[in-house]
Order: C-alpha cells, then sequence, then structure tokens
C-alpha cells in the first residue's frame, strides 16, 4: 500500500538513520512510503506572528502536493509533524487565510489531508499487537526512557497526538516491542530546543548557567540524569532536535556534574528496526552518527 510520506530536511541529512529505519520498517509491514512530490522545507518551526500568513505557504504548499499522492501524509521528525500540523489546523479553521495562501502557492487546498505521526501510523495501520508477534529480537533486556519533548505534545489543541501532562503512546509501542519501560516523569521536559546555538563543545563546556549554551546543558541534564538513576539503558525519542541536544551535551554535562553517567539516544524506529531483524549497520548506530555510542548497548542488550 502507497502512503505519502514527508521525511524533511534532517532526515536526509544528520538523521538518515531515523529516516532509513522508518521507510524499512515501514517496508516489512507491507507499506511503500512514497515521498512527497517536490516537497521543501517545512520552515522547522511553526509560525508564532499570527498576521504573518506567508510562514504558512512552505507546509501548505507541502500538504498541497501530498494530497496527489493520497489523503494523508505521514512523518517522523517532531518538528516536521509540528509545523505541518499545525498549518494544517490553521487553514482549516480560518478561510481567510486558506484563500490568501491558496492564491499565493496557486494551489488549492482545503486542510483536507490528514497528518499522521509515524507512531500514530504504528498503531492504527500495523497494530502494535501484531508488532509484537513480527520482532526477531528479544527486547526484555532492553530498558527505556522514552522522551516525547515538546514539539509533539504542544499545543495540545492543535496537534491531538497524546496527553500533553501524561502521553503514554510511545510508551505503549516499546511495551508492545517488549523493552521494559521504565516510569519516566520526565518525558515531557523540554531539552533546550533552540537555545542550542552554542554548538562548540568546548565553549558549552565552559558556557555559565546563564549562557544559552549552559541553559541547554542543564535542561539536558535535568532529563539524562532522571533516565540514568532509574536505570534506563537509552532515551528513545522521534526528534533530531532534541537527540542533538540530549546527545552532545553529555561531555559538558560530565565535566559539570562529578558522576554523571552518559547513556545512549536514539530513535525509537533504529531499535523497532534492529528488533525486526534488519541488519543494525544500515540505521547509523555508531560512534559516526552519536556522540554517545549506542552501538555497545545495542549488542550486549539487543543483538545477543
Amino acid at each position: 500500500m502507497e502512503i505519502a510520506y514527508f521525511p524533511g530536511c534532517t532526515l536526509r541529512a544528520s538523521a538518515i538513520g531515523l529516516d532509513d529505519s522508518v521507510r524499512d520498517t515501514a517496508a516489512a509491514f507491507g507499506f511503500d512510503f512514497k515521498e512527497v512530490p517536490d516537497w521543501t522545507c517545512c520552515g522547522a518551526t511553526f509560525n508564532l506572528a499570527v498576521d504573518n500568513i506567508m510562514a504558512l505557504a512552505p507546509p501548505i504548499r507541502i500538504l498541497a502536493n501530498a494530497k496527489t499522492v493520497g489523503d494523508r501524509v505521514v512523518t517522523v521528525c517532531a518538528g516536521c509533524y509540528n509545523v505541518l500540523k499545525r498549518a494544517n489546523y490553521t487553514v482549516r479553521n480560518d478561510a481567510e487565510k486558506r484563500k490568501k495562501i491558496s492564491d499565493f502557492i496557486e494551489m488549492e487546498y482545503e486542510g483536507d489531508v490528514e497528518v499522521v505521526h509515524y507512531i500514530e501510523f504504528l498503531r492504527d495501520d500495523v497494530g502494535f499487537d501484531r508488532i509484537g508477534k513480527e520482532l526477531k529480537k528479544k527486547l526484555d533486556q532492553v530498558k527505556v526512557a522514552p522522551y516525547y519533548g515538546c514539539q509533539l505534545l504542544r499545543p495540545e489543541e492543535e496537534l491531538q497526538f497524546d496527553d500533553a501532562e501524561d502521553p503514554m503512546l510511545m510508551d505503549d509501542l516499546l511495551k508492545a516491542m517488549g523493552c521494559d519501560v521504565i516510569d519516566f516523569p520526565h518525558k515531557v521536559e523540554c531539552c533546550g530546543a533552540f537555545l542550542t546555538v552554542c554548538t562548540d563543545l568546548e565553549a558549552r563546556s565552559a558556557a555559565k548557567d546563564d549562557d544559552t549554551g549552559g541553559a541547554v546543558s542543564e535542561c539536558s541534564y535535568t532529563i539524562l540524569d532522571a533516565a540514568v538513576k532509574r536505570g534506563a539503558d537509552f532515551v528513545v525519542l522521534s526528534c533530531p532536535l532534541c537527540l542533538y541536544n540530549l546527545d552532545s551535551a553529555q561531555d559538558a554535562i560530565e565535566k559539570e556534574h562529578h558522576g554523571f553517567k552518559k547513556i545512549p539516544i536514539i530513535y525509537f524506529s533504529q531499535l523497532l528496526a534492529v528488533a525486526l531483524g534488519l541488519d543494525p549497520k544500515k540505521y547509523a548506530l555508531d560512534s559516526a552518527h552519536h556522540y554517545v555510542d549506542p552501538s555497545g548497548v545495542v549488542k550486549a542488550k539487543v543483538l545477543s
């Protein structure tokens, strides 16, 4: 079955392991994800200035192009999901903006394409029961901390992904995969998001708490330390920006907080791909694509 799929910019670059594992796991379940034709960047963040409707043009153009494939589009990047779904919500509920954007992009679009996150797709089209039955690797020794972050959940009225304060959708998927899912109250805490303007790790490690780099490290530390203290082997998520923040901050955190233990950060679909018996070498589970190399834990806990 052919389904429209929007990968987004990051998944064709630094998050290639997320993209490949989504495509391959969907194919393993009998679904053909067809890229939205002529897609561009969604805009990365939803427009916060309500009177600047031109920021709606990129995501609405993507959705109009997706309509040529079908009546729904699957995406997995939390940022892309947030932008596409909120733009869709806006044009569905504001006729004036809908007409202006349609005229500007010279494409008729009524907000009639459904934006679906891949976790929702796995629940509704594949089924968590089926996933459990088709696993080739046992994951009962794998202890995971599911991390949702901000963009999958908020604003709740527009996204309707899950309960914004106590989400369980990713928890339920990971349980269906056989994982030992920890009780993780920090699953909806912000990782620092776009405050991560300090990309040099040495500069970040020297940053004071009131600097942006230091602020991101402290946000990340709160989340990571909670996962480590609860015995998690991985923090599992869906957002490339969250992965970068949580992963890259750990050298600075280790210097700032004595006794901190590093923990690998991976995408849920990478873990699903390996559990389905697909080749782990394909999914960027290595030191070349992660600051904290997950390959040792994958080998010890998943492949053994």
